[in-house]
């Protein structure tokens, strides 16, 4: 094993049984050791991220480790039964590190010689290293007490959970607001930018390092352009990431933070400075195009009309409320800022998937439960999550609120014995309550959300909860005019009605969703205040599909998008705009590639590269021309 590098660890991956705690979890109870509890903490106050990779049940280690007090400061845990290397290398790229910056601890010399095989470039050491960290990290300068560091790799820790739910990432980036900013005085963050000279290698365009006087003395002479570019989004803020000094359209430094990687920052700002010339030195890990604007950055206010909108209209509120019928629509609306999301989410925690709070059941709870109630169905449902019940539908008055009804007509609804208070989990064709479909509920064979479901626990509620049905129709009907009722009279209140296309997965689907897309209909003749949107008309053959009746290709969600911006516009209060259809057609055109050459496809990644390329040369172009384009290839 090669010497460690301890001042340029940026980042320790730690082992749990017999590394970082003495004794094997699984098996007895475990020693906590003092000194190492205390190097997370100096770690941490010096900027050093620390995560975890480990052959164990995760429940069981997040469990001690916050018994410890410490599982916070630890990001990107990686606590299952296979092999570590793989899922090394994947931590290591999510988190943007390089390997050379990483420290693996192990006390098995196997898994240690197994990451070194496929990270030449990691470091790898057995415990004893422990002691050397300690006796370093306990005396060297505290330079982040704030835990900054920690804070931003937590950002990337959640993106990482919400990138999942996306078909790709251009998608995922188009959703996440990303916002850039450019500022020129760059005196006032001179320790800082030169840090960044030093230390930033994997977006280093230029690696010139020089000292603090040189760059004071370029910053103070008017010859050169110099600016320092700071990165928020949905999920935070990234403070500075970036620095750049310019002189006679040449980049004399071009330099990004690998917090920002794979966002496109990098690429905006060489299209702000009008594609400068540059002399890239050494490797870098991004590629700087002269011919690309990413359009996902700044979306909200590079459009002045949008950003204008935006601050005269702010009295306008639209809630959308749903799982990803509504979530993956809306990256393609413009000025989405405006719209509040209620959207199917992870329990940070638990780590279960939170849907049945968009359920009408769950809805008419908000109003007709008392927080003594919802603490009831907190503590005997592990599938509820508290926080399911800060909606705000009844709290604000909207002038629209979008609400899909995809799982209406297959989720199943339990009853509190002896009492009237209701509850909606999973199938109803597979009743919790039933024994038969619990050993299918405990393997997660049967859709669990990710809920750890025991024999025990499934007894209990049995013991307690009843199942009655899944939602009719007429009693679905029933919920929508007392929603109605409770909302705020000018409310208008629009269902997103399920696909109805004959799809036998999983259980003939659709011919629920008819039947209540029916009652809808009728009774939106009665009421004006109910709309709708029928995906039905929308999703019309199978290739519309992707796995489920209820998930779609790219184009069906932009078409949602756009019957979206129909409802909120006619309401006269603001006039919100959609994205250009550019990357629909550009999807659906790789798509068909994908089906006529699907073997050549999966083993050559240089026809996707092609087919990105011939996408590049053309963006320049108007939209028109690019739909035009893009079409004439798709029908060849």
């Amino acid at each position: 094993m090669k010497k460690i590098d301890i001042k340029n660890i940026k980042l320790i991956i730690w082992d749990l049984d017999d590394t970082f705690w003495q004794g094997t979890i699984s098996e007895e109870a475990i020693i906590p050791i003092e000194k190492n509890l205390k190097l997370i903490v100096d770690l941490t106050d010096c900027g050093v991220i620390n995560s975890i990779c480990s052959k164990n049940d995760e429940d069981v280690c997040v469990e001690k480790l916050q018994e410890l007090g410490i599982n916070d400061l630890f990001v990107f845990k990686s606590i299952n039964w296979e092999n570590k290397a793989p899922r090394i290398e994947q931590q290591i790229e999510q988190m943007a590190l390089r390997p050379t910056n990483v420290l693996f601890i192990d006390d098995n010399t196997f898994n240690l010689q197994e990451v070194e095989h496929y990270l030449p470039e990691i470091q790898v050491a057995m415990p004893d290293v422990i002691d050397r960290l300690s006796d370093y990290f306990s005396t060297a300068e505290k330079t982040d007490l704030i835990h900054k560091r920690l804070k931003q790799y937590k950002l990337l820790e959640e993106k990482a959970v919400e990138e999942k739910k996306f078909n790709n990432n251009e998608e995922f980036l188009f959703a996440s607001n990303i916002a850039v900013q450019i500022h020129n005085d760059c005196l006032s963050e001179l320790k800082r930018l030169h840090e960044m000279i030093l230390r930033t290698n994997q977006l280093n365009f230029t690696k010139k390092r020089i000292s603090e006087n040189e760059l004071q003395s370029i910053l103070t002479d008017n010859q050169y352009q110099c600016g320092y570019v700071t990165v928020s989004d949905k999920f935070g803020d990234y403070g500075i990431v970036g620095f750049y000094v310019l002189k006679d359209n040449y980049l004399e430094h071009f330099i990004f933070s690998c917090r920002t990687m794979g966002q496109g920052i990098e690429q905006y700002v060489y299209a702000k400075l009008n594609f400068p010339k540059i002399e890239i030195s050494g490797e870098v890990r991004t590629e700087l195009k002269d011919d690309f604007i990413p359009l996902w950055i700044n979306q909200n206010i590079e459009n002045k009309e949008d950003a204008d909108n935006k601050i005269q209209n702010t009295t306008c509120k639209i809630l959308l409320k749903g799982p990803c019928d509504l979530s993956k629509s809306v990256m393609y609306i413009k000025n989405n800022g405006l719209f509040i999301e209620e959207f199917t989410y992870v329990n940070d925690v638990t780590h279960n998937i939170i849907d049945t709070y968009n359920h009408s059941v769950h809805i008419l709870g908000l109003k007709e439960n008392d927080e003594q109630i919802n603490r009831m169905l907190a503590n005997d449902c592990i599938f509820i999550d508290p926080n399911m019940f800060k909606s705000t539908f009844f709290s604000e008055k909207y002038d629209v609120i979008f609400l899909s009804t995809i799982i209406e007509s297959v989720y199943g609804i339990y009853r509190k014995k002896n009492t009237d208070i209701q509850v909606v989990f999973g199938d109803y064709q597979r009743p919790l309550t039933d024994k038969i479909n619990w050993d299918g509920y405990i393997s997660g064979e049967i859709y669990n959300a990710n809920n750890n479901f025991t024999k025990e626990y499934l007894t209990k509620f049995a013991q307690n909860y009843e199942f009655i049905d899944k939602s009719s129709p007429e009693i679905f009907i029933e919920r929508i005019k007392k929603i109605l009722n409770y909302l705020h009279p000018e409310t208008t209140l629009c269902l997103i009605l399920g696909a109805e296309f004959p799809l036998d997965i999983p259980h003939n689907e659709y011919q629920e969703h008819i039947l209540l897309n029916n009652a809808v209909r009728e009774y939106a003749q009665i009421d004006n205040r109910l709309k709708y949107i029928e995906i039905g008309k929308i999703a019309t053959t199978r290739e519309d599909f992707v796995d489920t009746i209820n998930h779609f290709t790219t184009r069906v969600y932009y078409e949602i998008a756009l019957e979206i911006l129909k409802i909120v516009n006619a309401k006269g209060k603001i006039t919100v705009k959609n994205y250009s259809p550019l990357f629909i057609y550009f999807d659906s055109f790789t798509n068909k590639i994908r089906q006529q050459t699907k073997k050549i496809f999966n083993s050559n990644s240089f026809i996707y590269n092609k087919l990105r390329k011939i996408y590049l040369k053309i963006s320049r172009k108007s939209d028109n021309t690019k739909k035009e384009l893009l079409k004439i290839c798709y029908n060849q």
